[in-house]
């Protein structure tokens, strides 16, 4: 039940940010940034991440890239992970320089299902412990190496939804999944209206353990009976 809610809840309040123009890197410095902003149950998240192509042949790219979490209130609000739906052309492989973050091709984010590009601190792509994750006034600095069996010199793209998501937020402590935008694009600034809550993975492991204790209550009589 609360896997398909969050998939409907996910398709609504995706819809607007998924029209968003996409952009196209076609030039050697050339810089352009994700902006997340949303409010939720007592916080304000907000991140960016930064994309500058540093250098590229047809088959590889290289993107000096910069996260922010910036966010505030209520919950410790850590960035997990944030990705990108669609790039052209296909990747092959998607590799950091840095220890702590990872990068992935045809991952999941959960309220997104697949995305071409998914980059994390923490386990994967889905989330992870917190304490893997980009903290409250934090940043990261690292190289991100993609590949391609295409061309990339005749430009790549990276195309919408932008999805991220944060753990321990608000004063519930859920995680939550949003859509960001390309700062500086029309309408790219205001708070997101919509998301998807979903249960940390230890409040799924306390309901999975309910629901088998009542179905062992359930067959208890009739064994009895037997």
């Amino acid at each position: 039940m609360i896997r398909w809610a969050a998939v409907a809840a996910a398709t609504c309040a995706f819809a607007a940010q998924a029209g968003a123009s996409p952009v196209v890197f076609s030039a050697l410095n050339q810089s352009d940034t994700l902006l997340f902003s949303a409010s939720q149950d007592g916080a304000t998240l907000n991140a960016t991440v930064k994309f500058t192509l540093t250098s590229w042949t047809a088959t590889s790219a290289t993107f000096a890239t910069v996260v922010t979490n910036s966010s505030s209130g209520a919950g410790g609000n850590t960035l997990m992970s944030f990705g990108i739906d669609t790039v052209t052309p296909t990747l092959t492989g998607a590799s950091t320089s840095s220890p702590a973050w990872s990068a992935g091709i045809n991952a999941t984010l959960p309220s997104f299902q697949k995305v071409d590009l998914c980059i994390w601190d923490s386990n994967n792509c889905s989330g992870g412990n917190i304490n893997d994750g980009l903290g409250e006034g934090a940043s990261a600095s690292f190289n991100l190496l993609l590949t391609t069996s295409g061309n990339f010199l005749q430009g790549i793209t990276f195309a919408s939804p932008y999805g991220i998501k944060f753990q321990d937020v608000g004063r519930t402590g859920q995680s939550f999944e949003f859509a960001g935008c390309i700062q500086g694009q029309d309408g790219c600034g205001g708070a997101t209206t919509g998301g998807t809550t979903v249960p940390e993975p230890n409040v799924l492991a306390l309901i999975a353990i309910g629901a088998l204790a009542a179905g062992l209550t359930r067959r208890t009589p009739s064994a009895r009976r037997a």
